[in-house]
């Protein structure tokens, strides 16, 4: 595959901005690709074909573009992190990233050709200086990688909304690598979690509610009690919750 010197250039300067050691060495390396640029009419459209087995990375570029923003608008708005597995295009990183809301994408690729051809396409310098953008290359992936990512801030204070996405049906094949990388940083976030311990504030909350309710407890019959008094007196029994949902099911009582 034959770059311009523009688009050398702005390999270079993606590169960069890149804060990935290793990453960056690697795609420094590389000197041709199994992979073949296919541009469409429409500025968006950058898709790629493989040329070992004739599979291109979309099946419809525009369609899938649109889709993922369309799920991503409606369901992740807030989300501060984003977890992709695949590079694909990078439209749909740069399109995400104008929302503020995000604070970081990180992006797992294993087959970094595809990176290395898109560092000549599009210019991801800013949001890879600014760290909102995170490229990590599966096959090197380090303990200190995920020790970052899941113990440091945001990404370990919103590990509970965690979910790896894949970037297209392409990445399908690399279905293996996909669940192992998962199931570590599931472990990882798991560790994190428990080494931080319980909220002491939490723990104090549940004493002062169990204090609160235990003049209650003593003076009231326990379950045992109320199933022994109450055995074979009458055939229904009615079950009130006391939460937010009693006022709901005080008409219903009241019959």
């Amino acid at each position: 595959m034959t770059f311009t010197p523009t688009q050398k250039e702005l390999f270079n300067k993606n590169i960069e901005a890149l804060s990935n050691i290793l990453l960056k060495e690697s795609l420094k390396e590389i000197k041709s690709s199994k992979f073949e640029l296919i541009l469409g009419k429409d500025n968006l459209d950058i898709n790629l074909k493989d040329t070992s087995d004739n599979t291109f990375l979309y099946e419809n570029v525009i369609d899938e573009l649109n889709t993922m923003l369309n799920t991503y608008n409606d369901k992740y708005l807030l989300y501060p992190v984003l977890y992709f597995y695949g590079f694909g295009n990078g439209v749909l990183f740069k399109a995400l990233l104008q929302n503020k809301n995000h604070q970081h994408i990180v992006v797992f690729e294993k087959d970094i050709e595809i990176i290395w051809i898109m560092f000549h396409i599009l210019d991801f310098s800013h949001e890879l200086q600014n760290a909102r953008l995170i490229v990590l290359n599966t096959n090197k992936l380090e303990i200190q990688d995920y020790n970052e990512l899941c113990s440091f801030k945001p990404f370990f204070q919103f590990s509970r909304i965690y979910f790896l996405e894949l970037m297209s049906h392409y990445y399908e094949r690399f279905h293996e690598d996909v669940l192992e990388l998962n199931k570590k940083l599931a472990e990882n976030f798991k560790n994190s979690i428990v080494s931080h311990g319980n909220d002491p504030l939490d723990a104090l909350q549940g004493i002062e509610q169990f204090v609160y309710n235990l003049p209650q407890m003593i003076t009231h019959p326990s379950y045992k009690e109320l199933l022994s008094k109450r055995k074979g007196i009458s055939d229904t029994a009615i079950i009130v919750s006391t939460g937010p949902s009693l006022t709901k099911q005080l008409p219903l009582l009241k019959k």
